[in-house]
């Protein structure tokens, strides 16, 4: 019995620590996970389709701390609510940035939910999930960000 919970227990712990089925590491390709605290999409990308960009990590969410955006309204109207851009951007040379945009499902049937007390390692990125944060750091360079239950955001 000891010995099937001690296998059981291994295999677990290899799981974690491997990369997702979907990871394609070859430029211009990202693998799109959910996370769990705090609830949101996020993509980590082996390198943007954009020259210089590089590896990156994009999350949607709600940012208390990112600016807000122009209020969409027609002439004559007022916005009631104030409206922060949605996406918080790291790049593994640590540039970090808040942009207003939409990452698209498109045909991705199934996202993989990283599990709350897991580390997980894709596209160069080691993400360690938490019941407090997130933590997205690039292997190479260690810089990263933290996006905590509260939904602010520390890059580092």
């Amino acid at each position: 019995m000891r010995i099937a919970i001690l296998v059981a227990g291994i295999i677990c712990t290899a799981a974690s620590f491997s990369a997702m089925a979907g990871a394609d590491p070859s430029p211009g390709h990202g693998t799109r996970v959910l996370t769990q605290t705090p609830p949101m999409l996020c993509e980590i990308g082996s390198d943007d389709e954009e020259a210089g960009i590089g590896p990156n990590v994009v999350c949607q969410g709600d940012f208390p701390q990112s600016p807000p955006e122009p209020c969409p309204s027609w002439p004559g109207q007022q916005c009631s609510v104030v409206i922060h851009q949605d996406q918080a951007i790291v790049t593994a040379s640590g540039d970090f940035s808040y942009r207003d945009a939409n990452i698209g499902v498109g045909d991705h049937p199934t996202l993989d939910t990283l599990t709350t007390g897991q580390t997980y390692h894709i596209q160069g990125w080691t993400i360690a999930a938490s019941e407090a944060r997130t933590t997205f750091t690039n292997d190479g360079t260690g810089h990263g960000m933290t996006i905590g239950s509260d939904r602010n955001v520390t890059a580092f």
